[in-house]
């Protein structure tokens, strides 16, 4: 009898409130994706800052530059149980899950403009370490108010017989940012460190804006 009524829901048309809930996902796919096309830098340009444009001599030493790629997995791991215990300490002001993901594009933003600062400082030469593990301890923080958030709320809105479809179509974000990061990364050659990374960063602060924008109008569809 369940397996009968699965099926029987499977096949029922999608009410109004199931299409308003896939259309506001829809809305927050574009801004999602480009904050995966500015955060896959870290595997891509970041790479290049890391090697030729920052100081990595520490007590006389050159700090391995596949080091500073191992930053941000460690980060999630240690950061994640005190982002989640800031969040239940904040009770009843606890942002809804689309605030939080606007706060995580405004991260990845101001991640990017330590770069700038660093750059500028710098005069385009090599600037300290410290400039590029503040990034990741930021960039960190901002991914984990967006990406366990942004697949939470997929999850309570969907369709339950299009659960998986529209998590599929979700996951499409990382896919689209990934094409993204690529080709933002061939600007690297031409333009100015300052410059470029002051670029990821309004990209990163328009997808903020545009999801903090659509918080009231999508508020009463994502009930959350």
């Amino acid at each position: 009898k369940e397996s009968f009524a699965k099926r029987t829901a499977a096949h029922q048309p999608l009410d109004a409130a199931a299409r308003r809930s896939i259309v506001a996902l829809l809305f927050l796919f574009v801004p999602v994706s480009l904050f995966w096309g500015i955060y896959e830098q870290q595997g891509n340009t970041i790479v290049l800052w890391a090697s030729e444009f920052t100081d990595r001599r520490l007590f006389g030493w050159d700090i391995p530059v596949t080091w500073f790629q191992a930053l941000n997995p460690f980060m999630i791991f240690a950061f994640t149980p005190f982002i989640v215990s800031l969040w239940r300490r904040q009770g009843a002001r606890e942002p809804s899950t689309v605030v939080k993901m606007a706060i995580g594009c405004f991260l990845a933003s101001l991640a990017y403009l330590l770069l700038v600062a660093a750059a500028l400082l710098s005069g385009d030469g090599q600037a300290s370490w410290l400039w590029l593990f503040a990034y990741f301890v930021v960039l960190t923080v901002g991914e984990l108010y967006l990406s366990p958030t942004s697949l939470s709320l997929v999850t309570k809105v969907a369709p339950l017989h299009l659960l998986s479809m529209m998590m599929g179509v979700w996951l499409g974000t990382s896919f689209i940012g990934g094409f993204l990061a690529g080709y933002l990364g061939t600007f690297w050659s031409s333009m100015t460190k300052g410059h470029f990374f002051l670029m990821l960063a309004l990209i990163s602060a328009m997808a903020g804006i545009t999801i903090a924008l659509l918080i009231r109008p999508l508020r009463a569809v994502l009930r959350d």
